[in-house]
């Protein structure tokens, strides 16, 4: 029956009932304001790199970050405020200028719109756990696509987000206001958290074990578990 729903209208329906929660929660009313810039006073405390892989989509990948950042870029999160990825990013479509890229999606990779968005949403989220910042949503990818060899972030560091279904959700639960400074290179992707004072760097540990076809990542920070995600294994 859902396969007789087109896509957008399942993607506008799921939309308003996000609203909708998020008005019951409160959410909605903790979202930071895209137009609160940051001054020059902020500067960046917390920083990671990770490289864009060669594929015949990492050009096309490379604008969709591009795109996506600038929209994340300064943005104020002051203290008790979400930081809500497609809050500020928008719907990734052909319309707003994005490109096909490759997503995982069901499991098997293709190109859509907007794809390569995860490798900054997993960024942004490798940075907030290091921050100490209290995580409200967020999903890992449901297969490990990648070998030790290839793998550009600690599996278990990942975030993806699928427009209207899954966000990265994080409070800014310091006691001072932060900002994201991404920068997009022809061959990486810099993250800087950035603020008007010192922010202590967390420890970050990513636990893995192998459990059948799956690999099962426990999250540490300063020895204390954020939870338990697991992955499929692909067949190689």
């Amino acid at each position: 029956m859902k396969q007789l729903i087109p896509s957008p209208l399942r993607c506008s329906a799921r939309l308003a009932l996000r609203w909708l929660d998020d008005l019951k929660t409160g959410q909605l009313a903790q979202f930071l304001n895209p137009s609160t810039k940051a001054s020059d006073q902020f500067a960046p405390w917390i920083e990671t790199m990770q490289v864009i892989q060669a594929t015949s989509y990492s050009e096309n990948k490379r604008h969709n970050l591009i795109l996506a950042s600038e929209q994340i870029n300064h943005v104020v999160i002051q203290p008790g405020q979400i930081f809500s990825f497609w809050h500020l990013v928008g719907k990734p479509d052909r319309h707003r200028g994005y490109l096909p890229g490759r997503s995982l999606v069901n499991q098997q990779l293709q190109a859509e719109y907007g794809g390569g968005l995860c490798q900054l949403s997993g960024l942004i989220y490798f940075l907030a756990l290091k921050a100490g910042l209290q995580i409200v949503e967020r999903y890992p990818h449901s297969v490990d696509i990648y070998t030790d060899e290839t793998r550009f972030a600690p599996l278990g560091s990942d975030a993806t987000v699928v427009y209207g279904y899954k966000d990265l959700r994080f409070l800014n639960s310091l006691e001072q206001a932060i900002c994201f400074h991404v920068i997009v290179q022809a061959d990486a992707v810099i993250g800087q958290l950035c603020a008007e004072r010192a922010i202590a760097e967390h420890p970050i540990e990513f636990r893995s074990q192998s459990v059948g076809q799956r690999i099962e990542v426990e999250t540490l920070r300063k020895n204390e578990s954020l939870g338990v995600c697991s992955y499929r294994l692909p067949n190689r």
